[in-house]
């Protein structure tokens, strides 16, 4: 019963009620009832953090426990996270975010990662540069991947141009 009338309402508000006579306009909607724009086929923020992050943190894990620090294991997971994430952001539009990052993203990983496996009776000074000194690769081939991604999406939409213009 409570379908019907929540329908004949529905209804109502549409315009649909009415004999074809009495109706010039339909009704708008109100705004609950409306379609948001659709989104599909575009990732939301969280799937690019996710891919930012999730990569170099496996990696991370996998360093600590087959190797002595920062590793392979932590620059193939940055390199490979921040790929997916800036092709995930350039679908998006949002590139101006994720560029900067996968540095910020490395350093904080590989920090971590220090500050977990213990100091070893050293200074933080000494630590920090440590710890910089041996992000360092995986933050030069985090922002490679990002270029790499860049670039061939630049390629594509001048081959594409090229080709409309013929």
């Amino acid at each position: 019963m409570q379908e019907q009338r929540a329908q004949a309402a529905g209804n109502q508000l549409r315009g649909q009620g009415q004999s074809a006579g009495h109706r010039h306009q339909e009704a708008p909607l109100p705004p609950a009832l409306r379609r948001a724009p659709s989104t599909a086929g575009r990732p939301g923020p969280g799937a690019v953090a996710l891919a930012l992050l999730v990569p170099p943190l496996l990696g991370a894990g996998l360093d600590a426990v087959f190797a002595h620090g920062p590793s392979w294991g932590l620059t193939a997971g940055a390199a490979a996270g921040s790929a997916i994430a800036a092709f995930l952001a350039a679908r998006r539009g949002a590139l101006w975010w994720v560029v900067p990052l996968p540095v910020l993203v490395v350093a904080a990983i590989t920090a971590g990662a220090g500050m977990l496996s213990g100091s070893g009776g050293k200074s933080l000074a000494t630590e920090l540069l440590r710890w910089a000194v041996a992000g360092f690769p995986a933050m030069a081939a985090a922002e490679c991947a990002v270029l790499a991604v860049l670039a061939v999406r630049g390629v594509r939409s001048l081959r594409s141009r090229r080709r409309s213009d013929v």
